[in-house]
């Protein structure tokens, strides 16, 4: 089997790409030359990939079939590490027993959009197992922390008198050095991973005399607010696991602002206009729902939820094919369990929100003896149901 690509690219660029170092020019020179190596590394910091991973992952598939050969760099040891990006407070590190587990369907999800065997894939322990601390320490000597205190997000925590981690300041280096031991041609991540990318752009260029390509492509942000549509941190997002009713009325609960960004970062298809947008938000967000359902289970699947989705919604009907689920002691143990929520404290700020019911009764307190019992119908916001066994 041999992959087609859907655009140029130039028009892959248009669509996906935010930026790229040294220059658009410069990469569409070395793109045109097939049998380039660039790469995408992911830390598995959750379980989930989610519809923000997808932008990449849609844009190594048609590198791919440009005639390039890519890498998936799965940081399992970065990950215990914990990359600082966008993040106010030191991140929680991770145990490898943690890492492995969240590592367990990442190649699973990511086989949704590109088939097996059209990439490679390295976990970045492979080299740093083998590290030791003097080669830490001369590896720290190729960056300055000057460089490092340039970062925005660490002059906000110096204004705002939070900790910095000496750990943080070895993220971008070790991330960083993942290009020169892989020694590619090109590496590709969201734009706000740009920093620590160039960081290893300098390391590769002084370490193994390469020039390294940055591609850094556009966040799945809503236009409206400038925020992040997918932030596993808080718990909202549309995972690539999601069922398929999950996923369909993910969507459908997006506001209309999305509509284009989801459409132009995590689908191939041809873009509808603003105008159409506005005329008809339902109907388009319908249309967009369908198309990103469609691409992770199928023709069947995403018509049948729509079938349900609006049967729900526009007669007031329960799903006819409800998934069910154990009961726990309490109601957040529950939701928590079946993974519905990623955190008692998220489950808390739902029943705060009068986002959960049970039976289409509202819960209004978690702290009230709410245990669910066979037969019970869980409500979480308009579209998850789940039923007690």
């Amino acid at each position: 089997m041999k992959l087609a690509p859907k655009f140029t690219i130039p028009e892959l660029f248009d669509r996906y790409v935010k930026n790229s170092f040294p220059s658009k020019e410069k990469a569409f020179e070395i793109l045109a030359q097939p049998g380039r190596t660039l790469y995408w590394g992911t830390d598995p910091t959750g379980p989930n990939l989610h519809l923000g991973h997808s932008t990449n992952l849609l844009l190594l598939k048609n590198l791919i079939a440009h005639g390039h050969h890519i890498i998936l760099l799965i940081g399992d040891f970065t990950a215990q590490i914990g990359d600082p990006t966008d993040r106010d407070a030191t991140r929680r590190p991770l145990s490898e027993k943690e890492i492995k587990e969240n590592m367990r369907d990442y190649l699973d999800q990511v086989y949704k959009i590109i088939p097996k065997k059209f990439f490679k894939i390295e976990y970045n322990s492979k080299w740093y197992k083998k590290f030791s601390f003097s080669e830490v320490i001369k590896l720290a000597s190729h960056v300055s922390v000057q460089q490092m205190l340039a970062r925005d997000m660490f002059q906000e925590r110096i204004k705002k008198e939070r900790t910095i981690g000496l750990h943080e300041f070895l993220y971008p280096l070790v991330q960083g050095y993942d290009s020169v031991m892989l020694k590619v041609d090109g590496e590709i991540g969201g734009n706000d991973q740009t920093f620590n990318m160039l960081v290893g752009r300098d390391l590769e260029k002084e370490l193994v005399r390469k020039d390294k390509m940055v591609i850094a492509t556009l966040l799945l942000e809503d236009p409206t607010t400038g925020k992040k549509m997918m932030n596993k941190s808080e718990g909202q997002y549309i995972s690539l696991r999601d069922s398929a009713s999950d996923m369909y009325g993910k969507i459908m609960a997006m506001p209309d602002s999305a509509i284009l960004p989801l459409w132009k970062l995590c689908t191939e298809e041809s873009l509808p206009s603003q105008e159409n947008i506005s005329a008809q938000p339902k109907t388009t967000k319908e249309q967009l729902a369908l198309i990103i359902t469609r691409m992770y289970h199928g023709e069947k699947d995403a018509q049948r939820v729509r079938k349900q989705f609006r049967s729900i919604f526009s007669e007031g009907q329960l799903p006819t094919d409800i998934p069910e689920i154990e009961a726990k002691e309490t109601l957040l143990q529950t939701v928590v369990a079946a993974g519905l929520v990623p955190s008692i404290s998220e489950g808390k700020r739902l029943i705060n929100q009068g986002a959960i019911a049970i039976n289409d009764i509202v819960v209004k307190r978690w702290d009230q003896p709410n245990a669910p019992r066979s037969g019970d119908i869980i409500k979480i916001g308009p579209h998850t149901f789940r039923k007690i066994r």
